[in-house]
């Protein structure tokens, strides 16, 4: 048996050498697979990034979801404008899409004043409390979402935008005739007509008049939860006060056709998402000059 005292110094620092990049090797692996913080992010540049928020609102702190492109910006902004189950996993993912496109997108928690800022999307509590969400609150969260983008220094404060679907398509319409600042909307199969009640005191389309901004619709011809007949009234409604808008009826596309599951139409959805972000391009990013 060798005697500690006999091994050589340099055997030894050659040894630790190998040992340390060995080690190093199979942390590098493991950021790989486990995404331990600081490791994974040394050895990768992500696309985007994304994290949760909070900012102040009118009815207390209000939760989102910002997602924005990995460089310096600045960048326009979207407002994103979940359906009625509130910040699921495929709002998350429509954010992040936007980012990836160049834009800095915020979801707004719209159950932050009844469940909370953090409470998740996807379950029948989130579904309860926004059906129980009046025109007026949601319009002030979505207002606290547009003031904590603006204040953002990697977003353009003047080229901010708003998307919505179902829930939030009729959101959408209602934001952009609320906002004089918005520069474009995008409504997925949101509704144009509804019973008014307290909660709901107008329908988007007698609203027509106070939009401000070019407005893009995508709907379904199968839809039965919103007639074709009042897509075709919006239509006359926007053309009647020369408005800039642009609305497309899918054959055979149901309710909810652009999200992964039993309603879903990959053709209408891939086209659909493909005019969104041509529309938001159009009016949020600034234009080459012609000639």
């Amino acid at each position: 048996m060798m005697d500690i005292s006999d091994r050589n110094p340099n055997e030894e620092r050659s040894l630790s050498r190998r040992m340390f990049l060995k080690i190093g090797g199979w942390l590098i692996m493991a950021a790989g697979i486990l995404r331990i913080p600081g490791i994974a992010l040394a050895q990768e540049k992500s696309e985007v990034i994304s994290e949760n928020v909070r900012f102040p609102g009118k009815g207390g702190m209000v939760g989102g979801y910002l997602s924005r492109p990995a460089g310096k910006g600045p960048f326009p902004g979207v407002i994103v404008i979940h359906e009625n189950r509130g910040v699921t996993d495929y709002i998350r993912d429509v954010t992040q899409n936007l980012a990836k496109e160049g834009y800095v997108g915020l979801s707004v928690n719209l159950v932050s004043r009844s469940l909370g800022p953090d409470y998740p999307g996807g379950s029948d509590e989130a579904m309860k409390a926004l059906g129980q969400l009046s025109d007026a609150d949601a319009m002030a969260d979505l207002d606290a979402g547009m003031e904590y983008l603006q204040k953002q220094p990697v977003v353009f404060t003047n080229s901010i935008g708003c998307m919505g679907f179902c829930m939030g398509g009729r959101f959408s319409l209602l934001f952009a005739e609320h906002r004089k600042d918005l520069k474009a909307a995008v409504v997925f199969y949101g509704r144009t007509i509804n019973k008014i009640t307290p909660l709901q005191p107008h329908s988007p389309m007698d609203l027509v008049p106070e939009l401000a901004a070019p407005l893009l619709g995508n709907y379904g011809a199968s839809d039965a939860g919103i007639p074709v007949d009042d897509v075709r009234k919006l239509e006359e409604a926007l053309k009647k006060s020369n408005k800039t808008f642009d609305i497309k009826i899918y054959p055979d596309a149901k309710h909810a056709f652009h999200q992964e599951g039993p309603n879903y139409h990959a053709e209408a959805a891939k086209d659909a998402w493909k005019r969104s972000v041509n529309w938001l391009a159009k009016y949020l990013k600034p234009q080459p000059p012609k000639g």
